[in-house]
């Protein structure tokens, strides 16, 4: 296919299938992995996001393969970058490939940062919930630190209430809690969002100095705690699992 692809390796415990909307995301987050993966300065790939080369031409022949072939597995969007940064707002990228995924019957999932940005769509998300899910990146329990971390990106608490939103409009809802940056702001993101979100994904902090200021084995043993006595449903990414 020509956009749509398989991630490997701990990409691969989110989705099976997978495309990127844009080339880099301005979102700046500290902690940020693709410009490395991407071969890009971190100031070249932030400050310069843009839409990639016929990306819904290709993304319509990708689909119809999928759909000649059988193929309903779930497609994600995104991994390295994010599908409601700031540029989406002006071409609406993001909106044209969920209404070719709709044609297609294709389902999708949404994983964002974009807080307010990304309430645009929720109407489409709603139209079949069966098919489409919304999830959300949470990192840090308090809006200063994402300010601080996440530059770019819609405040915590946005990302929050655009989550209890999609839920109330019988969108599924999930969270990313990856990378953790401290056992606190996990058990804390947990606590309040637990009523209106589906699944969380958990994951560990990598490539990034702080990961050793973390006791990985503890914060396993009590944030496993805390799902289990909250009865939520979550999934632990193997490094994380495997400890």
């Amino acid at each position: 296919m020509k956009v749509i692809y398989e991630p490997s390796g701990r990409a691969k415990e989110y989705a099976e299938l997978a495309v990127n909307l844009y080339n880099g995301c301005s979102h700046g987050c500290e902690y940020c992995y693709a410009p490395q993966v991407m071969h890009r300065t971190k100031i070249n790939f932030f400050a310069y996001p843009k839409i990639r080369p016929d990306l819904l031409e290709n993304l319509g022949k990708d689909l119809m393969e999928l759909s000649d072939n059988g193929d309903h597995r779930e497609v994600l969007m995104c991994f390295t970058c994010d599908p409601y940064q700031e540029i989406d707002v002006k071409y609406a990228i993001t909106r044209k490939a969920i209404l070719g995924f709709m044609l297609w019957q294709q389902p999708f999932s949404i994983l964002t940062k974009g807080g307010k940005r990304s309430e645009r769509d929720f109407d489409l998300l709603a139209e079949n919930p069966k098919l489409y899910r919304y999830g959300a990146t949470l990192v840090f329990a308090d809006d200063e630190h994402s300010k601080q971390y996440e530059p770019g990106a819609a405040p915590t608490s946005e990302r929050i209430e655009s989550l209890r939103k999609a839920h109330e409009l019988g969108i599924k809802t999930w969270v990313s809690l990856e990378p953790v940056w401290s056992d606190e702001d996990a058990w804390s993101l947990i606590k309040r969002t637990h009523e209106f979100v589906d699944e969380y994904k958990i994951g560990k902090l990598n490539y990034h100095p702080h990961a050793k200021e973390i006791n990985w084995n503890a914060f396993k043993e009590g944030i496993v705690d805390l799902c289990e006595s909250l009865g939520v449903n979550y999934t632990l990414k193997k490094d994380l699992e495997s400890l």
